[in-house]
């Protein structure tokens, strides 16, 4: 069974607030070992839906979607099922998946803490 994976981003108006999200795909692809595709609420290309369907196309009996997202806000619990609602319809034979949130992960207090001991000079 062919599985694909996504980060999903919301996407910016700016361009280099975008390629953010392309870097951290491109890191976890490496440390996956897999290919992951970013995709983007808003913004820019490909979108969740494009980048959905461009997957079952391509053959994905399996789609991960991974929100890189910190909390569970709109997006998480609504916006982003309501996207891909009709493709799944579609699509009955395609398992779509949601990885967690970022959420509130010590891996992401550490990082906050970093940050601020950054902008300390320490």
């Amino acid at each position: 069974m062919k599985t694909e994976f996504l980060l999903l981003g919301h996407g910016s108006r700016r361009q280099e607030a975008n390629q953010g999200l392309i870097e951290v795909a491109h890191k976890v692809s490496r440390i996956l070992g897999e290919e992951v595709t970013p995709v983007f609420m808003d913004h820019d290309k490909p979108s969740l839906p494009d980048g959905v369907l461009e997957k079952i196309q391509e053959g994905a009996k399996k789609i991960i979607i991974m929100p890189l997202f910190l909390f569970r806000g709109m997006h998480v619990t609504v916006d982003i099922h309501e996207e891909i609602r009709e493709i799944k319809e579609q699509y009955p034979d395609v398992e779509i998946l949601f990885a967690n949130e970022l959420g509130a992960d010590d891996v992401i207090a550490q990082l906050a803490s970093l940050r601020i001991k950054e902008a300390l000079g320490a």
